[in-house]
């Protein structure tokens, strides 16, 4: 499994957290989780996807972007990974298989802009439109 956490924080602003009452904090709370659907909707484009299945297995848990098993770790480092004893990409139930230096080929049939490290990539695009939905969201938050 792969996490991605979200939370808008800053020295002052995490004072100010502090500080907040109980009612602005669950607005807060709510305005977190707003801005992690909008950061799973502008980095999708990002996530590898042949079937489309780690779309619809990706949720949101509070203020976290979860990407399900195995395979979203091993698609978000980009690196083959195998099993040991045999070389092969294929390991038995149970075993576990290890990294190498050898890049992953993405498939970019279903998304052209797939890669790995796509919080990364998305961020760099985003962070400023990102900011705007926090702002937006914490100057609504009365």
């Amino acid at each position: 499994m792969l996490t991605v956490k979200v939370r808008a924080e800053t020295t002052a602003g995490q004072i100010l957290w502090n500080k907040m009452s109980g009612a602005f904090r669950a607005k807060a709370r709510k305005a977190e989780k707003t801005l992690a659907e909008q950061i799973m909707k502008d980095t999708d484009k990002f996530v590898p996807a042949l079937t489309g299945s780690l779309k619809q297995r990706t949720h949101i848990e509070g203020n976290m972007i979860v990407y399900p098993g195995p395979y979203a770790r091993f698609l978000y480092y980009g690196k083959v990974m195998i099993y040991e004893p045999t070389g092969s990409t294929f390991a038995p139930k149970g075993e576990h298989k290890v990294v190498t230096d050898r890049d992953l080929v993405m498939n970019k049939s279903m998304h052209p802009l797939a890669t790995s490290h796509w919080f990364e990539v998305s961020k760099a695009q985003n962070l400023e439109k990102w900011n705007r939905v926090v702002e937006r969201l914490v100057n609504n938050a009365k």
